[in-house]
């Protein structure tokens, strides 16, 4: 199917990495060229996005995976738990109905990305200095500031109060302009520190000691009982079929399920009308079931009989209207990098919106995730605020296997809508047989909500996509203009029969796709 692109596929024989920064891309790359393995280069990939994307994305944030490495497939989950020492009544001194997205109580949850690292680099083949040394360097001799890492740092700063962050992240306030190069020794000093002691030295150690203490001066209730005790979850994906394929998705606490959950009840549904109108309505009870049954794994497992007919019915039937309790969208990255042998990773990571908390604790050069303002502070929701709690996470990747092959690896940023834009490239992909970087340059269409408020929203970058039987389910619909980042920013890369490896990146952002040669 011919569609229009704003730039080639990329192809190789031997891999290819698809980011949303071109640094990072090329760091991965060059790990593969030089004999690293998969989990080497999302290492040095990720890295890499901690200093020239750590307006979306950082130390301070959590990160996700499925990876497939030498023929087994595998989930990481590090998102970070609340500290021990925070709860409702916290918020009900300071009379505040609502978790802040900025400021020391937005800094709720351990870090977590680390946490994903440390799992990775249990498979890597390379020392962990070498894999950090590009984003060292990066961080210490500055990198090119792009349009809109410059724009969100200017929205930042306009309404951050943290001196450290405006410190460490603006000469006096003014914040570096497109073109210009940044420049972040702490971050640099941070990174430098844990590639001589290991990834564990987040959590436990000279560094995690050191990070702490500026916890403490930051007026950060984590500490290093909350750190130390950090643990990813490594699992097995949660998988459903489309087509003659088998989709892969993070379980919870990610919002991943809702992607297989809305692939199982489409199958029950009538499918008569266009691509489009079945989309949106498979979206639709993938919401419904996302807004009551996706949490905290150790407190709320995803139903053993989710897949079940009845199941589906159950949750289609008991689709009624929360409360109304708005989140904003989250700042994200993705990337995906496969390789010739067949491995492949789809990973996730973020700091939730923006900088995050835009608490930055002195010498670190990290900005804190507020990943933790999505709890609620309604005892009877089930993403209630506690100690020690993952909240719902808007994280997730997806994966694609054919006859037991690798194919596609799909994802983006985006926040609540994320599971649509997985539905959206998977019908691009599989039913309408575009290429990645076609699937992602085709006009979307996608509906505001999250688990806390019913759909209410439809935005669209094309107005052919909306059809006459959408119109009576939203209150308002809204043209967001082409290339809009309020549809995410999308990577995917596809491996063909014939061993050809495709990726694609989003234009919205800054993504690159790069093949080794």
């Amino acid at each position: 199917m011919s569609q229009l692109r704003t730039r080639p596929d990329v192809m190789s024989l031997r891999g290819v990495v698809s980011s949303s920064s071109i640094q990072s891309s090329l760091a991965g790359i060059k790990v593969l060229e030089s004999g690293g393995n998969i989990a080497d280069a999302a290492i040095a990939t990720s890295a890499v996005l901690c200093v020239t994307q750590n307006n979306l994305c950082g130390l301070g944030g959590d990160g996700f995976a499925i990876l497939k490495f030498k023929g087994n497939l595998s989930s990481i989950n590090s998102s970070g738990k609340s500290t021990r020492n925070i709860s409702k009544e916290d918020y009900e001194k300071k009379k505040m109905n609502q978790i802040p997205h900025m400021g020391p109580l937005a800094a709720i949850t351990v870090p977590g990305l680390a946490g994903l690292w440390i799992e990775l680099y249990k498979k890597s083949s390379m020392e962990f200095k070498e894999l950090l040394k590009p984003a060292i360097s990066l961080a210490r001799n500055g990198f090119p500031v792009t349009h809109n890492y410059a724009k969100s740092l200017e929205i930042t700063l306009r309404h951050t109060k943290d001196k450290n962050f405006i410190e460490t992240f603006s000469d006096n306030g003014r914040h570096p302009l497109t073109g210009d190069i940044f420049f972040q020794e702490d971050l640099a000093m941070t990174l430098e520190e844990m590639s001589e002691e290991g990834p564990d030295s987040f959590y436990k150690g000279h560094l995690s000691d050191r990070i702490v203490n500026a916890f403490e001066k930051s007026d950060v209730r984590i500490d290093s009982k909350d750190m130390s005790s950090h643990k990813p979850i490594v699992g097995l994906p949660v998988r459903s079929e489309f087509e003659d394929r088998v989709v892969y998705e993070l379980p919870p606490n990610s919002q991943g399920p809702t992607v297989n959950f809305s692939l199982n009840a489409m199958k029950m549904m009538d499918e008569r009308g266009s691509d489009d109108w079945t989309y949106i309505k498979a979206a639709l009870n993938g919401n419904a079931f996302r807004k009551t049954y996706i949490g905290d794994p150790d407190r709320m497992p995803l139903p053993g009989n989710f897949e079940s007919e009845n199941f589906i019915r159950k949750v289609l039937d008991e689709n009624t209207t929360l409360t109304n309790e708005t989140k904003p969208d989250g700042d994200t990255t993705y990337f995906t990098i496969a390789t010739e042998d067949g491995d492949a990773i789809s990973l996730i990571q973020s700091n939730y919106t923006g900088f995050g908390s835009t608490v930055v604790p002195k010498g670190t050069g990290i900005s804190l995730q507020n990943r933790g303002s999505y709890f609620s502070l309604d005892p009877e929701h089930h993403n209630f605020l506690e100690p020690g709690k993952r909240t719902f996470h808007t994280l997730c990747a997806c994966m694609v296997e054919r006859e037991k092959e690798f194919e596609y690896s799909i994802g983006t940023m985006g926040g609540d809508i994320q599971p649509q834009i997985h539905l959206a490239m998977l019908f691009n992909l599989i039913r309408k047989g575009m290429s990645p970087q076609e699937s992602i340059d085709a006009p979307r269409l996608n509906f505001l909500g999250s688990i806390y408020e019913e759909p209410s929203t439809l935005i669209f970058e094309d107005e052919s996509l909306v059809t006459k039987e959408m119109l009576p389910l939203f209150r308002e619909r809204k043209y967001t203009g082409r290339f809009s980042s309020a549809h995410g920013h999308c990577q995917i890369i596809k491996r063909n029969e014939n061993g050809v490896i495709m990726g694609g990146a989003d234009s919205r952002g800054d993504g690159f796709a790069i093949p080794i040669f």
